[in-house]
């Protein structure tokens, strides 16, 4: 018949078992002294050896503002009975410095009295320092959104500015982002100023655009049919080398559309045309 199992009570074991924690944990008694500790907590303090640690207490390695944070704590504890979680930024020797998420709970003998406090550390600075990052990105897009949304307010009191350059010619600069809203605004005021103007000419400048969607392209293409019809010859200037890649990789053509590198080119053509 095997014996029963009878755990060891080897304090040695104990020990070894606290060790392999990777967070540091700690036992104070009711002075605030560590009676127990593992190699963890000797690391944290920059390495000192636990029998520098067993029967020292805190005020022994850290300024005064923060032991005695730390000894308000382990009163509570004891004085309530209950855990208390915290966290606290910790300076420690050698000018370096933590954030550290710590569980105190109390210590009780057989007679459940209180004896002292176990608290248990979790070094949360690489946490800590993300979040502050995030919370820096989430500041600027949150800039950035009031930015983006300032100038669509502009541009929608703007509206589509149409300039008559001289006698039946039109310019119509377009900027910022043309999307299919802006792109129908687009449409109806080109065509009520052609009809309005009794235009021949009509030139269309996105030089200011910063992208063209296929859904915009669509609409330009719309309007450039659309004057036509109205018998007014329109000019698409200031395609910038990235609308162009864009317009080629949607497989959107133009070729049958006036365009020219620059405002002054597509000007020069049509002072040309109406000469």
């Amino acid at each position: 018949m095997e014996e029963p199992f009878s755990p060891p009570q080897s304090f040695d074991l104990l020990q070894a078992a606290i060790d392999a924690i990777p967070d540091p944990l700690f036992v104070k008694d009711l002075q605030h002294r560590w009676i127990a500790c593992n190699q963890a907590l000797s690391n944290l303090l920059g390495g000192v050896p636990r029998e520098k640690l067993i029967g020292y207490t805190d005020a022994d390695y850290l300024p005064a503002e923060q032991y005695q944070v730390f000894w308000q704590v382990d009163d509570a504890v004891v004085a309530t009975g209950q855990m208390h979680e915290n966290e606290e930024v910790i300076a420690l020797p050698g000018g370096i410095t933590r954030t550290l998420w710590t569980r105190k709970f109390p210590v009780k003998d057989e007679r459940a009295d209180i004896i002292g406090v176990c608290g248990l550390v979790i070094d949360i600075t690489a946490l800590k320092q993300r979040q502050i990052e995030l919370e820096r990105l989430g500041a600027e897009l949150a800039q950035q959104r009031q930015i983006i949304e300032a100038q669509a307010a502009l541009l929608e009191e703007i509206g589509t500015p149409v300039i008559q350059v001289r006698d039946k010619m039109l310019l119509v600069p377009l900027i910022g982002t043309l999307d299919s809203r802006r792109a129908i605004n687009v449409v109806d005021t080109v065509l009520h100023a052609i009809s309005q103007a009794n235009a021949q000419i009509i030139i269309l400048d996105v030089t200011g655009v910063a992208t063209v969607d296929t859904s915009v392209a669509s609409y330009l293409m719309r309007t450039v049919q659309a004057a036509k019809l109205l018998g007014c010859h329109s000019f698409v200037v200031g395609i910038s080398p990235e609308i162009a890649q864009t317009l080629v990789g949607l497989g959107i053509s133009f070729s049958d559309v006036a365009t020219r590198a620059t405002l002054q080119q597509g000007l020069e053509e049509a002072m040309h045309l109406l000469a």
